[in-house]
């Protein structure tokens, strides 16, 4: 049974230029590390760092506190400032990787449409469901507010 995708949108209060190079070049600035990321759930500490290289076969990788660095994935189709598409298995074996597709939409001066879709749970197998309920909350806190907050103060 395939899992309905995930999709979460939100307006921000900058141009799409601005949305895509935050969402993507600065990840590492907006993305709560504390929370989310594989050092926090495997050892209890934020991550030292997150590093992107958007373009297509570029990597998101954390850094760990010890210097360890845990790939979370790869950009796919980078088209600035339109729309990136992504393969994500943070925290998993790449064999597990999910689709995810963020699209910005300029609405007008200084506003754009941000949309998240995040599918391919039956990667996962058994586990589908579950890892599918806990993104479902996951991309409220990052995408839904961290995001939204880094964009009002870009």
């Amino acid at each position: 049974m395939m899992l309905k995708p995930i999709v979460k949108v939100i307006e921000v209060p900058v141009d799409s230029v601005t949305a895509y190079q935050l969402f993507t070049e600065n990840m590492g600035d907006w993305w709560p590390l504390a929370s989310r990321s594989i050092s926090f759930h495997s050892d209890g500490v934020a991550a030292k760092a997150l590093e992107t290289d958007p373009v297509d076969g570029g990597a998101i990788v954390e850094i760990a506190a010890d210097g360890t660095r845990h790939v979370w994935g790869h950009f796919l189709d980078c088209d600035p400032p339109s729309s990136i598409a992504m393969k994500f298995h943070m925290g998993q074996p790449e064999d597990h990787a999910t689709h995810l597709v963020v699209s910005f939409i300029e609405m007008g001066d200084q506003q754009t449409l941000v949309k998240l879709m995040h599918s391919g749970w039956e990667s996962y197998g058994a586990l589908a469901q579950v890892m599918r309920d806990g993104y479902e909350l996951g991309w409220d806190e990052i995408f839904c507010q961290a995001f939204a907050a880094a964009c009002k103060t870009a």
